[in-house]
Order: C-alpha cells, then structure tokens, then sequence
C-alpha cells in the first residue's frame, strides 16, 4: 500500500473513468433529454438558420448554358457559455487502511458512484427548472381536466393538441414527450389510455401500459422524469420531493446532435484537450491530511435553442379548469 500512497502524480483514473461512463444514477434521465454537441470553445455561438428560407420552394431549373439559381438563407445566432460543473471525495488513509484488499476497489468505485450521483442531481435540477417554464417553450397550455379525474379526463387528447399545435406552427411534428413521475402515473392509469394502448378491441379490459407501449401509440419517445431530491439543509430531517413537477413537455430533438440541425435544445460540452469530461481524475496523496483525492467534472451549459419546438402541457394533475 505505501507504494499507491506514495508521489503518485495527478492522472485519469481509467478503471473509475469507465465505472463512472458505464453507471447511470437510478431515476435521472438529463443527460437523454438534449442531444449532446460537443463543442471546441468554452464559450462561443451557434447559428439559427431562418425556417422561412430552408421551407421555401427554390426554382431548380437552369437554364441551357446558364449558372444554377443562387440559394440565400438568412442566419442569426445565439451565444453559450459552459460552466464548469465538478465534485471530488477524500479516500483517506484510515479508509483504506481499514478496508479488506478484496473491497478496497469497490471502496473507490464507491466514491465515483456518489459523485456521479451529485453530478446528475445538479444537472437534473438544471434542466427540470429550465423546461418548466412556459417562457422557454413555443406554447403552453393546462389541461381541461386534471389527470387524476379518470372519468372527465382525456390525457391523449391533451398531448395530441400539443403535438399538433407543434406539427402546425413548425412544420416538425414531435418526437419526444417529458413526463413527471406523478404525470406519468395518472396517464399511464387512465381508463382511455389503458384502452388504445394495451387493448383497442376491448373496453377496460387491459392492463397499465408500459413505456414502450405507449411509445408505439403516440409514435415518440416516452422520458419519465422519477428523480428525487432532499430539499433541507445540511443537518436537517430529510425533506423529500420529485425533481420535475406535474408539467409534460412535448418536443422535437434529432437523434444525432448537430449546430446545424433544428431542435428543441441542445447539451453544448466543451470538449477541447486536457478539459475534463466526466471521467476520473485522482489527485496526488496529501502527506498532512493522509489522504488522496478522486474527482470528476465537465464543462458544460443547456440551452433551449427553438423555443416553438416544444409544448408545455401544464398542471396535468392539479388544473381546476
């Protein structure tokens, strides 16, 4: 052991790099919500192409012995700026000292794991409080009937006046729907879903749908935000709350992340050499505090890019309308 705990010099931990890569904190889905754009600088701008242009219809047609008809599209931008967002934990001495050789790796693969955890937390609570603000989406609208009312309630309905409200304005029809935990519960409940999505023929005879059930329904793909976060102070009995509330965001996000391609949002990661990226760095053993140091950051900020391509179905399970 004094050879580990001796002048080992700061490095990327590539065991702890590839627990962290492969471990996926249970309940949080930010990191699928946007895709992820890797980007050189650590701030910098993206362009915002004109719909208008790319929509309209080009005359195609040269004439013999002519050039081809020259194409304008008008382009704006936008700018990011990406924090840097990091946490690290002591693997002291003693801890190690104490711990069988057998669980002295898990022992750090531990530590990854809980800071991984923070990480995500934080990143979630970024997101959730972005995208439930009706002042970030094309549109917004709370439901005629609250979700928990299973008898007045239309829960389809109100998720595919959101879709179309897109499709129509946009010409990009949504491929994505964002459901609390409590949103999702009383949807996934309801009497007409259970209908359409788990047996058509038969009328209260199925089951409660499953995600991918209702995938194949509605033709998106189906994120349900279950996350929790402990709202008290350090010191104080735990307080427990969902992350996201009882909003559904319905939008549209390519599978592939491009600066060149429309979307509702966008992850824009600072990528350049030597910045970290979500990977394990161990810090040099501390002589004075008897303990080393593992900690994992990135840089990174979240951007809603195109506002009209994302609804906001609000208060799906408190409207009083």
């Amino acid at each position: 052991m004094s050879g580990y705990l001796q002048g080992r010099a700061v490095h990327i931990d590539h065991h702890l790099s590839n627990v962290a890569l492969n471990y996926r904190p249970a309940g949080f889905i930010a990191d699928r919500l946007f895709p992820t754009v890797p980007v050189a600088k650590q701030s910098d701008t993206y362009v915002i192409f004109e719909q208008a242009d790319l929509f309209r219809k080009e005359n195609t047609v040269r004439a013999r012995g002519g050039e081809a008809n020259k194409i304008h599209t008008r382009v704006s931008s936008a700018g990011y700026y990406c924090k840097n967002y990091a946490l690290k934990a002591d693997v002291t001495l003693e801890d190690r000292a104490n711990a069988d050789p057998l669980f002295v790796r898990q022992f750090e693969e531990g530590r990854v794991m809980r800071l991984q955890d923070g990480l995500f937390l934080d990143w979630e609570l970024r997101l959730a409080n972005l995208l439930s603000s009706p002042a970030n989406v094309g549109s917004s609208a709370a439901v005629g009937s609250a979700w928990t009312d299973y008898s007045l309630s239309d829960p389809l309905g109100d998720i595919f006046r959101a879709v179309d409200n897109v499709e129509i304005s946009t010409g990009y029809r949504p491929n994505r729907v964002l459901f609390s935990g409590n949103a999702w519960r009383h949807f996934r409940r309801n009497g007409k879903v259970i209908d359409k999505a788990t047996n058509p023929h038969v009328t209260g005879g199925g089951v409660y749908p499953s995600a991918r059930q209702i995938e194949e329904l509605l033709e998106m793909q189906v994120l349900v935000g279950n996350a929790w976060q402990n709202s008290a102070q350090e010191g104080l009995g735990m307080n427990l709350s969902q992350i996201w509330n009882d909003h559904v965001l319905v939008y549209y996000a390519p599978d592939q992340p491009s600066m060149e391609s429309p979307s509702f949002g966008y992850n824009f990661r600072w990528t350049a050499p030597e910045v970290p990226n979500l990977l394990v760095e161990r810090h040099p053993y501390d002589t004075r505090r008897k303990c080393a140091e593992v900690e994992i950051g990135y840089y990174q900020d979240e951007v809603v890019t195109a506002k009209p391509l994302g609804f906001l179905v609000m208060a799906v399970t408190s409207s009083t309308l």
